[in-house]
């Protein structure tokens, strides 16, 4: 099947199935992902791994505007307000499953670093399938304003961490073969650091010329050529450049916000024109997702589900109570952040390129669990908003995915 053909199924089946969902009362992204499975490799084979890897670019360019989005939440007047709480916050979450699986692995008799790596990778909690979902349920309250904030910055603290037990990792091995010095110092920190302040730095000087353009843009259509050409260059870029696509998407999101009068028209304008875009990432996500790697998660696989499961839920009451956090942030942070996908993924390209002697037991089991998590995570993120009582009734329009 060629490239015009998958899209156009791709975009038809996401139709019928978010007509399906509304009936079965299961959020429309986990509608989109079984779509996906029914349409991949592990179904009906319509679209082959050949063709999915094809259909690559209309993924990357949809999680750049999402990122894009979440940027939004480092708006300086509002970020003043949350940012220490939710900072603390999503530390503790992120840093408790890492260290509930890693330290699970380790019980197990699993090699230090293989632990390491597969307890950084549970701290991700998947931003877009996460805000799809609030944006569906309309969601507005104490939960959806600190699921944002740690959202956000819980994709940093997973990328950041990676980077490091990587760069660690690269320090020990280039030590014990030729000696600690300069030379190894750089080759082992350089990876972290470029990364880094790299991408930061690349989404800036990017969101600094779309706020400046932004002023002297009106129509509907311009402002979105503009919006997508930017985005475009910051994915393409980063991609070149070796750096983090996530990051500097996320870069440009937030120094727009804080730089441009017109970002929240910008915003709109996004919220209005990328339902195709976010309909292909998710099925297109849900095709990647193989069903037939379930059995094979043993025990390696279920200490990790159960490590993260632990970390996110344990983890977010602990804190939230410390800081006497509104009840419904108490009782439901943690089950709305159990979805995994993006940057897990992303971060098992690295792990084949850099330790491919590591790799086919971790993408085993990542791959594995991202299944479970993102049928299930969805549903359980509606629920808590739900339960929270900040679901909007049904008839109202979706909600931009803005923050």
């Amino acid at each position: 099947m060629n490239q015009l053909a998958a899209l156009g199924l791709i975009l038809l089946l996401a139709l019928l199935a978010g007509h399906v969902v509304k009936f079965l009362r299961i959020p429309e992204v986990t509608g989109y992902l079984l779509a996906g499975v029914l349409l991949g490799p592990a179904g009906g084979n319509l679209i082959t791994h050949e063709g999915l890897e094809s259909l690559q670019v209309f993924s990357e360019v949809a999680l750049g505007l999402i990122l894009f989005a979440i940027g939004s939440v480092f708006e300086f007047a509002r970020f003043r307000r949350i940012g220490r709480r939710v900072a603390g916050l999503t530390a503790v979450e992120s840093l408790l499953a890492a260290f509930f699986v890693a330290g699970g692995l380790l019980a197990i008799g699993q090699p230090l670093i293989v632990a390491l790596l597969l307890g950084v990778i549970a701290m991700e909690t998947a931003a877009a399938s996460t805000l799809m979902v609030m944006r569906e349920c309309n969601a507005e309250g104490p939960l959806t304003d600190t699921l944002g904030g740690v959202i956000a910055l819980n994709n940093i603290f997973c990328l950041t961490g990676f980077l490091v037990v990587a760069a660690g990792f690269d320090l020990y091995q280039e030590s014990t073969r030729t000696g600690l010095g300069w030379v190894v110092l750089y080759r082992s920190l350089y990876p972290l650091i470029w990364q880094l302040i790299g991408s930061v730095a690349l989404g800036f000087m990017i969101g600094v010329l779309l706020a400046a353009w932004s002023s002297r843009v009106r129509e509907h259509g311009e402002m979105l050529i503009l919006l997508v050409g930017a985005i475009l260059l910051a994915v393409g870029a980063a991609q070149l450049l070796e750096l983090s696509p996530l990051l500097a998407t996320l870069a440009v999101g937030a120094t727009m916000v804080n730089l441009s009068t017109e970002s929240r028209r910008l915003f709109d304008t996004l919220a209005q024109t990328d339902p195709p875009l976010y309909a292909i990432f998710f099925v297109i996500a849900g095709a990647d997702l193989n069903l037939w790697l379930l059995p094979s998660l043993g025990i390696i696989g279920a200490v990790y589900i159960l490590g993260r499961l632990g970390g996110k839920l344990f983890g977010t009451m602990l804190v939230t109570r410390r800081m006497a956090a509104a009840p419904v942030v108490r009782r439901y942070l943690g089950f709305a952040m159990l979805s995994q996908a993006g940057l897990a993924v992303g971060l098992l390209l690295a792990i084949n390129r850099r330790y491919p002697d590591l790799a086919p037991v971790i993408t085993t089991v990542v791959l594995a669990a991202v299944t479970v998590f993102e049928l299930v995570g969805p549903l359980s993120a509606r629920q808590a908003l739900i339960r929270a009582g900040e679901a909007h009734p049904q008839g109202q329009e979706p909600a931009p995915l803005n923050l």
